[in-house]
């Protein structure tokens, strides 16, 4: 089925048939990572899963965004400075901006790293951390940390497990003791084998504080805002962990699986945050029980998560279909995209007969939108389809609240 995008197809609805183009949206599109500046919590940075790259910024915690500047590759993650220095990674570059993500230098330095997550110190700005997966030879990759203490210039490496395909996904750093790092991984050989390291000097060395047979790999790991013993774990397919010893020993607290990110926030250190695949998962409780906490979140992928350092109950997740924020705690959450126009993929839209600027479109993965005003406003309907996406949408002639679809391929 062929896709068509919201921004060319509504505008010949809405009878501008001779006009110039313009985006009139639904806002919103693939969007990789997000942060909070240390400098000011109301400002925020989110970045686009494409290349390149398009960097999109907020100062009014995410009610409104811009574009501000881009670079030539996708990203994978991305994390800001005790100073408010910006970085992010793909591959085995490190992009660093100090004009609040206008413009971007690549860092040098880094061969054949692969680099997935990024971390800064708290409090010293020149210092930021890194985790990714190693090249060595043909078949054999190594789970890597990596270390800048000159603000992102220059980068030094460590090997913590090699042999097979050996990757680091997730770096956390102890908000108590910068000095604790935890890198989270896997080694593959025959079968993965989630592992979990510990280094207590900084990063200058590291010794395995976690391995199992099975999960996959750990995605992420964070530690308690104010207490060292409390670290959590998250694995793709073997739920959450959680070590009340400084990750000594370990005890599974969550069956959930497709884990990807983490998050705590020193406002209220027993709230834990756990985004995924298409699910969102929270614990008050310092990570002892999980709940689900999806209502109102739409899309998937969601890999970028950042949580509000002076109000635990204000959390943003960026996924497939754009930003999305949560006022309490995640027991709702409402899509705070606009100003980002990224073309989603529209699968059907249909204009009412008797009010042509009433429309209905499905966007793919997402649900089906509805504008009363020409598409000056989009509201994400209430969903009603479990399957899939609605491949056709009809409106009664002369009632533009009649609405009917079809589910499906039709």
């Amino acid at each position: 089925m062929q896709k068509l995008l919201v921004v060319l197809t509504l505008i010949g609805m809405c009878g501008l048939l001779n006009a110039g183009w313009e985006t009139i949206g639904p806002c919103g599109g693939y969007m990789r990572s997000i942060a909070i500046s240390p400098v000011d919590n109301n400002t925020l940075y989110a970045t686009s899963y494409s290349s390149p790259t398009r960097v999109f910024k907020s100062t009014d915690a995410g009610f409104s965004w811009n574009e501000v500047g881009s670079f030539n590759s996708y990203n994978y993650c991305m994390t800001i400075g005790s100073t408010g220095v910006l970085y992010t990674a793909y591959y085995y570059y490190v992009y660093r901006s100090t004009n609040g993500g206008v413009t971007w230098t690549p860092s040098s330095g880094i061969t054949n790293t692969y680099i997935y997550d990024l971390e800064a110190h708290p409090t010293n700005p020149n210092i930021i951390y890194g985790c990714g997966r190693k090249y060595i030879s043909s078949g054999n990759y190594a789970m890597t940390f990596l270390k800048s203490t000159d603000a992102g210039a220059s980068w030094t490496t460590l090997d913590l497990v090699s042999g097979g395909y050996c990757y680091g996904y997730g770096v956390g750093v102890d908000p108590s003791n910068p000095d604790i790092i935890y890198c989270g991984g896997a080694a593959y050989n025959t079968s993965y084998e989630p592992k979990i390291f510990k280094s207590t000097d900084g990063g200058a060395t590291f010794s395995q504080v976690y391995s199992n047979t099975v999960g996959y790999y750990v995605y992420d790991v964070a530690v308690h805002p104010t207490n060292s013993n409390v670290v959590y774990a998250c694995t793709y397919y073997d739920g959450i962990y959680r070590s009340t010893d400084g990750g000594s020993t370990w005890s599974k607290v969550s069956t959930y699986n497709y884990n990807y990110r983490l998050a705590t926030s020193p406002a209220d250190p027993d709230y834990v945050y756990c985004s995924g695949y298409a699910y969102f998962r929270r614990s008050t409780n310092a990570g002892l029980s999980w709940t689900t906490a999806e209502n109102g979140l739409c899309g998937s992928y969601n890999y970028g998560l950042a949580v509000n350092p002076t109000n635990s109950a204000m959390v943003f997740v960026a996924n497939r279909a754009g930003v999305f924020k949560t006022t309490n705690s995640a027991s709702n959450w409402f899509l705070s995209s606009d100003g980002i126009e990224l073309g989603l993929p529209v699968v059907a839209a249909t204009a009412a007969p008797s009010n042509p600027t009433t429309v209905y479109c499905q966007v793919e993965d997402i649900g089906v939108y509805k504008t009363t005003d020409c598409g000056t406003e989009w509201n994400l309907c209430p969903s009603f389809s479990s399957c899939g996406d609605m491949c056709a949408i009809a409106i009664k002639y002369n009632d533009p609240d009649y609405v009917m679809a079809i589910e499906g391929l039709g």
